[in-house]
């Protein structure tokens, strides 16, 4: 965690130097900076943001570790997934915005992201009425990301109250990733009664994913700028214009995050509890809201 907040500063860092350095370029060679004029605009911004994402994989190619040697058992290979978008994370980071013109935002926005998902196995194996062995899994997983989305944001009108579209692309480092397992088993083989014996365990498995991930995003929203500019200040302790947003976005994951190469690799879950992963790629719906402060100006 701690090596991820230094990465989250550096390229905060990074990014406040260049869109300061392209401010300048754009803007100096031109002769278009009045600092303090009337009918200034924020030209950079910097910020935080912060939301919700409901997340749902889509399983591009199935494994099993149970292949059943009576072709005509009912017993199946299959996960069922849960619900898409069903399953909730969060986001937090910053927001670093460079305005093109009065309509036109280039976005970073380098935060911290949670995606989780989630599926469940059933396994039924019987001789006769009275010995059986019912299993079901439950397989719980978080991926915590340092994301990095870059988009360009149109507003749709002029104002303080600005509707707008966004497209853009995001690749993501992943940071840490854990699998929480639930099994309970009903079993009468033995001789027993057939009781229900339940357990719980949380494993760590980064291994089991790539380091990265990659999409595209796009989305709606609006922006709400609140206060005045340099030039309509008269001097006064004013923070000028302070920016809030707030968005919907869609992303669509475009690789495979699962490491094929460790799918067979834990050998607690492989022969413990019958899991290994499915090919998986992300979509997701992300909801988030932002507070911006104008570093500089332009007319």
């Amino acid at each position: 965690m701690k090596s991820s907040i230094i990465k989250l500063l550096a390229i905060s860092f990074i990014l406040l130097f260049s869109l300061s350095h392209a401010e300048a370029q754009f803007f100096g060679k031109k002769g278009n900076k009045k600092s303090g004029s009337m009918g200034e605009i924020p030209q950079v911004q910097l910020g935080l943001k912060g939301g919700v994402n409901l997340n749902h994989l889509e399983a591009t190619q199935s494994y099993s570790v149970i292949t059943p040697v009576d072709l005509g058992s009912s017993l199946t290979n299959q996960k069922v997934y849960d619900k898409p978008y069903s399953n909730m994370g969060t986001q937090i980071g910053l927001v670093a915005a460079f305005a093109i013109n009065n309509k036109m935002v280039i976005n970073a926005e380098p935060a911290f992201m949670t995606l989780k998902f989630g599926y469940q196995n059933e396994y039924s194996w019987s001789q006769g009425e009275d010995s059986f062995v019912n299993t079901e899994y439950d397989f719980d997983h978080a991926l915590n990301y340092l994301d990095i989305p870059l988009t360009i944001k149109y507003h749709l009108t002029d104002g303080p109250i600005k509707p707008f579209i966004q497209a853009g692309g995001y690749y993501a480092f992943l940071t840490n990733a854990n699998k929480t397992v639930n099994a309970t088993i009903e079993d009468s083989a033995l001789g027993g009664s057939g009781d229900l014996t339940t357990n719980s365990s949380r494993l760590g498995v980064n291994d089991l994913f790539i380091t990265s991930n990659a999409g595209l995003v796009g989305g709606v929203g609006v922006s709400i700028d609140v206060g005045n500019s340099p030039g309509d200040m008269d001097g006064s302790s004013d923070l000028g214009t302070v920016r809030f947003t707030l968005s919907v976005n869609y992303r669509q994951g475009l690789h495979n995050v699962v490491d094929v190469k460790n799918r067979f690799k834990d050998s607690a879950l492989v022969s413990g509890n019958y899991d290994v992963l499915d090919d998986l790629r992300f979509k997701n719906i992300e909801v988030s809201a932002g507070v911006l402060f104008t570093m500089k100006y332009s007319k």
